[in-house]
């Protein structure tokens, strides 16, 4: 691995204290859990005012942090207001090696390794009810107001949770987001959802840092429906009740009052191993890892694995009270796992890097704004990025990761950090973000031509005019995306067909009867279908958003289709695998293996964009 550089600066100069929402849980820092045999859990302070607990003092084993000077604090985008007062001091990353694994697990920061490399932490499972993992190399077991134990290697220990208790929660439903910088955009939210008669509240998360002279800036502000949040089942009711009426999925929200608490009981093959207040580390010598046994197959269809993680395993008290295990580990070292499990090894070289450059920033991007509620800041699966561990490393990615080491993409003009999304195959032409996701249109993340020049002079403007949209589909055009051997031809394009009864079972929440008519009211800049209208027998729904449109309709591959009739059924015909947003990965594959370079194929994919090495 590339040395890495001495002159790494980061340091937070906002941490803004939020709470998150299912799928993607998030939450306020929690206090650490109560010495074993406390009579009552801490009870968590509102965000408002939480006072952000100092990390632990250690000798530094990395640059140390300090604040952004001023000239790059003038050219941060205008900060929302906080909708609470915050912390008059912003946090320190933590010294990681000596942290406590509550910290580490709850802390939701950037935090910084040996040698200044971002430290992440990654669910590997959770809801157990018990971990088995082997040691690889001579280990040590850490518990938490306990002891540390030397293991040696090809020990297997045994973890259990003794008086499990899960996290007490408040939850909401959540009506949308948008990035902090958008205050028109989430000030247009609140609005419209009190014109509609809901009530709502605003929640900010996420965080800017500086690293490296550049910034990066996740802060979104959420939209939630207000109201008693302590029972579940009505708050599920309520939300299923908004998006019936409104016509768009609304998930929910969750706020820990009281984090979970419980004691580990351990085990090895020589006998009981001790006890651990709420969570343990198994720190191996070297890069060998450890194997954790028993887990969901990565294939999922419903047997079990085991599969060997690098890092610092952790086993802790999940949000349910059951058990999670997590791997801390270095950023690069967590991509050696994260590359191969997104693209095939088997691609051209330049197409690696680019997805390597393009997780990495994804990563930095997410940490602080997912998973608050949860002891740990990323999901393995692919609605953070997928993850299958050091089984999962490949020769080519790893010599991907290598040369790209410590780089990201950031804009040219204002220097932030640019959210490195990706989807499989675009079908052609990519999307704009904010169709996506929402928020204000970001001058990188919108989209573009996955084409030749020559070609994309014949569509130029896009493909909002169903006219446009229909050649494009039944005439493909010679994609970068279209061009690999490898790829799939049934994802760049492909046909769909509902009979009556199958539109009238998936719509039946809409409450709109018997399904009459179908129209796509809104496109995007790729033709994808923004707001699709449902009328039927007792009534008429809008469904908007491209992933609401796709779920809807039985999980479509994408929102790029056009309607038509076949007899009494419905025929879409459609294009693209995925989203569109970002990076087309079969359009780079298409790429590389024309030339093009990773960092040609970043900036035609994040236009205005830059790779910047920043450790």
């Amino acid at each position: 691995m590339r040395a890495l550089r001495p002159s790494l600066l980061l340091a937070p100069v906002l941490l803004a204290l939020g709470s998150g929402c299912l799928p993607f849980a998030a939450a306020p820092p929690v206090p650490p859990a109560p010495p074993a045999g406390a009579a009552a859990p801490v009870p968590m302070p509102g965000a408002a005012t939480a006072p952000i607990p100092a990390a632990a003092a250690a000798p530094p084993a990395s640059p140390q942090p300090s604040f952004l000077p001023d000239h790059l604090l003038e050219n941060l985008p205008p900060p929302l207001p906080p909708p609470d007062p915050l912390p008059e001091t912003a946090p320190r990353p933590l010294a990681v090696a000596d942290a406590d694994p509550l910290e580490l697990l709850w802390s939701h920061r950037l935090d910084l390794g040996a040698g200044g490399q971002p430290i992440v932490t990654i669910r590997i499972a959770e809801g157990l009810e018990q971990v088995a993992l082997r040691t690889v190399a001579p280990s040590r077991l850490s518990l938490r107001g306990g002891e540390v134990r030397p293991l040696p290697a090809g020990s297997r220990v045994v973890v259990r949770v003794r008086d499990g208790a899960p996290a007490r929660l408040e939850y909401a439903p959540l009506l949308g987001d948008a990035p902090a910088s958008a205050r028109a955009q989430v000030e247009a939210q609140q609005r419209a959802w009190e014109a509609r008669g809901v009530r709502v509240r605003r929640k900010l998360v996420g965080g800017v840092y500086g690293i490296a002279g550049r910034v990066v800036d996740n802060r979104r502000e959420l939209i939630l429906a207000d109201g008693p949040g302590g029972d579940l089942v009505a708050v599920q009711a309520r939300a299923a009740e908004l998006s019936r009426r409104f016509g768009q999925r609304v998930p929910l929200h969750a706020e820990p009052l009281d984090r979970p608490r419980g004691t580990l009981v351990v085990a090895t093959e020589a006998g009981p191993a001790g006890e651990a207040d709420g969570a343990l580390a198994v720190e191996p010598d070297g890069e060998a890892g450890a194997v954790v046994e028993g887990l969901p197959a990565a294939d999922g269809k419903g047997g079990r694995e085991e599969r060997r993680y690098r890092g610092r395993l952790l086993v802790a008290v999940d949000a349910s009270g059951a058990l999670a295990v997590v791997d801390a580990l270095p950023l690069e070292a967590l991509l050696r796992g994260l590359v191969p499990s997104e693209m095939p090894a088997g691609s051209p070289l330049q197409a690696l890097q680019a997805q390597a450059v393009t997780a990495r920033s994804n990563v930095l991007a997410q940490i602080g704004t997912r998973h608050l509620g949860d002891p740990y800041a990323l999901c393995s699966e692919v609605h953070c990025q997928a993850y299958h561990g050091s089984d999962a490393e490949r020769p080519r990615t790893d010599q991907a990761v290598r040369a790209t080491a410590g780089e990201a993409i950031f804009g040219r003009a204002d220097r932030t950090l640019v959210d490195g999304v990706y989807s499989a195959m675009c079908g052609g032409h990519g999307e704009d973000a904010v169709n996506v996701w929402g928020g204000t249109p970001g001058p990188s993340l919108r989209g573009q031509p996955d084409l030749p020049p020559e070609e994309a002079a014949r569509w130029p403007g896009g493909l909002r005019d169903e006219a446009r949209l229909r050649r494009f589909l039944a005439e493909p055009p010679d994609a970068w995306c279209r061009r690999p051997a490898s790829a799939t031809k049934g994802k760049f394009r492909w046909e769909r067909r509902f009979s009556p009864s199958d539109l009238d079972g998936l719509t039946q929440a809409l409450g709109v009867g018997p399904v009459r008519g179908l129209a796509v009211l809104e496109r995007g800049v790729s033709g994808r279908a923004l707001a699709l209208r449902v009328e039927g027998l007792a009534g008429a729904a809008e469904v908007r958003g491209e992933l609401a449109i796709r779920r809807l309709l039985r999980n479509l591959p994408s929102s790029m289709f056009v309607l038509d009739r076949d007899g009494r059924d419905w025929l879409l015909h459609g294009g693209g695998w995925g989203h569109g947003a970002g990076m087309c990965q079969w359009g780079a594959i298409g790429r590389a293996e024309g030339g093009q370079g990773y960092r040609e194929i970043l900036e035609a994919s994040f236009p205005g964009a830059e790779v910047v090495r920043i450790y």
